[in-house]
């Protein structure tokens, strides 16, 4: 038996850049994880059946579910059977990438329960096919990524635990959704905020330059489409926090704040202004298994 901790992640920068010929975009982005996750048990069966349980119903475990697909790519050959259950803490389609990290650290549990000798590559190659945010939670911590998402490389860690608070509406998005939308109202809002530059940086990352690089292409669309979010935004400003952004394709918005005791006041005043209040923490999450 196997347990992990599926890590979540928050895009301190996100950039889409050109629409390639397969339908994906480029990005340009820097992930980094923080300290929520979902519970994964992954145990042997003595029959050749895969069953996949979650305590939540909304989420995919069918035989055409990425999670599914996922180790059928690894066990199809195997004759070997498989009980993987799931406890989601992280909610669903939020830009947080619960479902990606769910994949990544089922095929990591895989490879320690049955001493698969599949290297990085292999397992990004594998994951590549099943979406472009999964070859990150393999690494995890701060990582520049670019292309689709699936090139890596790791930056020098936050300087930190930054602390921050997670607000996400309650309602979904999914990226399909928010690419299309981003797509249709085509005056890109390009920015001019250089990040490669921190590819060469030798010393830990700080507050000061993510309030200096701080973006999201998405955040604009999804402003228009959906006002709370600019609310969101603005009360995460009111109450102290130094930068504000929308992860991913959203809708969950975070405020990054100088130290605990802000933090800790802002949580206060907002937790049960909107439906999901979280405080959360950078960490770099370089162990995902349990004793």
């Amino acid at each position: 038996m196997i347990k992990l901790k599926s890590y979540a992640k928050i895009n301190l920068f996100l950039e889409i850049k050109e629409r390639i010929d397969n339908g994906y975009h480029l990005i340009e982005t820097i992930f980094q994880t923080i300290n929520i996750f979902d519970e994964i048990i992954i145990e042997k069966l003595n029959e050749p059946v895969f069953l996949i349980k979650c305590d939540n119903p909304d989420v995919p475990t069918g035989e055409n579910s990425l999670i599914y697909q996922a180790i059928e790519k690894v066990m199809g050959n195997t004759k070997q059977g498989l009980s993987v259950k799931i406890k989601k803490n992280v909610p669903l389609a939020a830009g947080l990438g619960g479902g990606s990290s769910n994949v990544a650290a089922i095929l990591l549990g895989l490879q320690r329960l049955f001493n698969f000798s599949f290297n990085l590559k292999e397992l990004i190659t594998i994951a590549t096919d099943l979406g472009m945010d999964i070859p990150y939670f393999f690494v995890r911590g701060t990582v520049y990524g670019t292309g689709r998402g699936e090139i890596l490389y790791q930056l020098q860690p936050i300087k930190g635990p930054l602390k921050l608070i997670l607000i996400n509406p309650n309602f979904q998005i999914t990226s399909k959704w928010a690419y299309q939308a981003y797509d249709e109202e085509y005056e890109k809002r390009k920015q001019n905020k250089e990040i490669k530059q921190y590819l060469h940086q030798c010393s830990e990352l700080k507050l000061a330059d993510l309030k200096k690089i701080a973006f999201n292409s998405f955040d604009a669309t999804i402003v228009k489409f959906y006002p709370l979010i600019k609310e969101i935004k603005s009360q995460l400003k009111e109450t102290g926090a130094s930068v504000v952004s929308v992860s991913g394709s959203g809708p969950t918005v975070y405020g990054i704040y100088e130290d605990v005791k802000t933090r800790n006041d802002a949580f206060y005043l907002l937790k049960d202004k909107y439906p999901l209040v979280l405080k959360a923490n950078t960490i770099r999450a370089k162990n995902i298994f349990c004793k």
